[in-house]
């Protein structure tokens, strides 16, 4: 071909220049870190000033040096990008390893995180790939109008993906304090530290829990008193609990009483209603157990962790002499086995078949508490009585009105919530409860944050043969809505507050991290606007399940009734509860009389989501906490 038409002419050589791929490549890591470090300078102005000053100085010039090195490189420039690239590296390593000997915490590293990592990252290629520039100078270069950007396309790609991350786990960083109710908002309001219980002269029960790290059946756990689950509670009706909790860990925490309606200062919330107690320190919780019933407690400091080791335990509230009790009372706890073994739901620290003495003829009553972690997609435990009729006397220890006998059906328990059952043993045979669970939707992401534990574990009450059993998958499940006797209830009168509580789920980043970030009315914690009640009101909340997960949304200090389910109001007794489980894409509403005055955290019990960001809380007018949550003080109550 050349023949016919001549030699082709020889390609057009600029003037020397720099390589315009190591050019791009620069100027996007320069300018992808200089975002990164302006997205940043927010945080450090409320951490420490001169940090807050340094970034935005480091910003600037980062900002301004990435459209030099793109359109006017030269080697002084591409020497001084390199080498102020490689300080800021290595000053990111020396914070993370040793500490600086100024700021908020001098000589104390820091934590490291996805935003720093990104940013030191794209430091450190760009000098590397500056110093090369700089290195080998300029030189004559053929044009390549679409080759050049086609070969710089993957390298600006990544620096803007890096960025976007970055920038999104910057802006998404824990906060370094933050107060559910600060003081300065309302200088003439009402600490939650005074809210104590008042003097009185109720019989004391007094109770130490040493938190301390133990052995578990071989295998390592956070415990109380060495032992998990805990060691159980129990309590009459009107008396005075004094409950000294000693740390002996290496890390603080806290203990919450679950569904007790304590005063605030004994909620055990840390950062919103105490510090979290430091190891090697002690606090003293007091309140009188105003109600009869079936509870628990546990750690709400870093509860997904400290929760998840071992921190928890029964706390049972009996009636006063005089009622009528059961033969054999027995709690039934299921929750996570230890260690490698947290795949597997246990029963009062037993894997397998766990025997309860009962003779023929005596009354029993199974005290369920639902203490088991669930994935992602919030699974309910739904435990089945074989081989006698009973009764659901109480939901997370309240009574229901005139209940009838059943038959075998799955009691369905979100996390954190609980079912009393009472039955008679039959004259011969064993009766036999039986764990099942019933799953949401499982989330895209569920491999991501762990698989829910095994179950099927058993509960075998009595001696003989047990009873027959069915696959508890083909059995109803127990509808607590439309059982029992109607009775009045003050709740059913119109709200003087009413608010909405939609709960979603989708990707983004939480607490510096990308997360499948829950939230709450639009926002994830501590972000979610509380809502605001005064003592008296009485308070409807409108839940709007819009995810295929469950949610056992709990309500600390106060008990709900249950009012309305997809437009259907209830028919059997009244429903009281501290944790209502939403089902998936179902609505609920339900009310509670604001008789306990406080900052009180409003979440979802599943571990997972209440972390990602589905926590809020019901403020008190006129209350305020002089605690905060976040990285200054080291309160993280989720």
């Amino acid at each position: 071909m050349s023949l016919l038409v001549g030699p082709l002419p020889p390609a057009r050589v600029g003037a020397p220049r720099h390589s315009p791929v190591g050019r791009m490549a620069v100027a996007a890591f320069v300018l992808g870190a200089g975002v990164i470090h302006l997205a940043e300078v927010p945080a450090h102005l409320g951490e420490f000033l001169p940090f807050a000053v340094f970034f935005q100085v480091v910003a600037t010039a980062q900002l301004v040096a990435a459209p030099a090195v793109l359109l006017r490189p030269n080697r002084r420039l591409l020497l001084a990008v390199a080498g102020g690239s490689a300080a800021l590296a290595g000053l990111w390593l020396v914070t993370r390893t040793v500490g600086l000997p100024v700021g908020p915490m001098p000589w104390m590293p820091e934590a490291v995180g996805f935003a720093d990592v990104a940013c030191v990252l794209m430091e450190c290629v760009g000098a590397v790939v500056a110093l090369v520039m700089a290195v080998r100078g300029a030189r004559p270069r053929r044009r390549r109008p679409v080759r050049t950007p086609l070969a710089a396309a993957p390298v600006v790609l990544l620096a803007a993906v890096a960025t976007f991350v970055g920038v999104g786990t910057a802006t998404s960083a824990m906060p370094m304090a933050f107060s559910a109710a600060p003081p300065a908002a309302d200088p003439g309001g009402t600490s939650v530290a005074s809210l104590v219980a008042a003097p009185g002269p109720q019989p004391v029960k007094s109770f130490t829990l040493t938190a301390q790290d133990a052995t578990v059946d071989g295998r390592p756990a956070q415990t109380y008193d060495g032992v998990v689950p805990g060691p159980e509670l129990r309590v009459t009706q009107g008396d005075r609990v004094r409950v000294t909790l000693v740390n002996h860990l290496p890390v603080a925490t806290t203990v919450h009483w679950h569904g007790v309606r304590v005063p605030n200062a004994a909620d055990g919330v840390a950062g919103m209603t105490q510090d979290a107690v430091a190891p090697g320190a002690s606090y003293v919780y007091e309140f009188v157990a105003t109600d009869a019933g079936t509870f628990w407690y546990h750690s709400h400091q870093d509860t997904g962790h400290q929760l998840a080791a071992g921190l928890y335990g029964a706390l049972v509230v009996e009636p006063p002499a005089g009622h009528t009790a059961e033969d054999v009372d027995r709690t039934i706890l299921l929750h996570n086995g230890t260690g490698d073994r947290a795949k597997v739901v246990a029963v009062n620290g037993t894997t397998g078949d766990l025997h309860v003495d009962a003779r023929p003829g005596q009354t029993v009553r199974l005290r369920i508490i639902d203490a088991v972690i669930p994935g992602m997609d919030g699974a309910a435990e739904a435990p089945v009585l074989f081989g006698a009729p009973y009764r659901v006397v109480a939901l997370d220890g309240n009574d229901l009105t005139v209940p009838t006998l059943l038959g075998p059906q799955r009691v369905q328990l979100g996390m954190g919530q609980r079912a009393d059952l009472v039955f008679t043993m039959p004259p011969t045979g064993a009766v036999r409860l039986v764990d099942s669970r019933i799953a949401g939707t499982p989330s895209a992401l569920q491999g991501f944050f762990g698989s829910p534990a095994q179950t099927g574990e058993t509960v075998t009450i009595g001696d003989g043969a047990p009873p027959p059993t069915v696959d508890p998958a083909t059995l109803p499940v127990f509808d607590p809505y439309a059982y029992g006797t109607p009775a009045a209830d003050p709740t059913t009168r119109a709200a003087e507050v009413t608010a909405p509580v939609v709960l979603a789920e989708g990707p983004g980043f939480h607490d510096g991290s990308i997360a499948l970030v829950h939230s709450i009315d639009g926002a994830a914690s501590p972000d979610v606007p509380p809502v605001v009640v005064r003592e008296g009101q009485l308070v409807r909340l409108h839940v709007v399940n819009t995810t295929g997960e469950f949610h056992p949304m709990h309500l600390h200090g106060h008990v709900m009734t249950v009012l309305d389910v997809d437009g259907r109001v209830p028919t059997g007794s009244p429903v009281h509860v501290d944790s209502v489980l939403l089902e998936p894409h179902q609505t609920i509403d339900v009310a509670f009389l604001a008789d306990n005055p406080g900052i009180w955290m409003l979440h979802c019990h599943v571990l997972v989501h209440a972390t990602m960001g589905m926590s809020m809380s019901i403020n008190y007018a006129g209350v305020t906490s002089p605690f905060v949550m976040g990285m200054h003080s080291g309160n993280i109550p989720e």
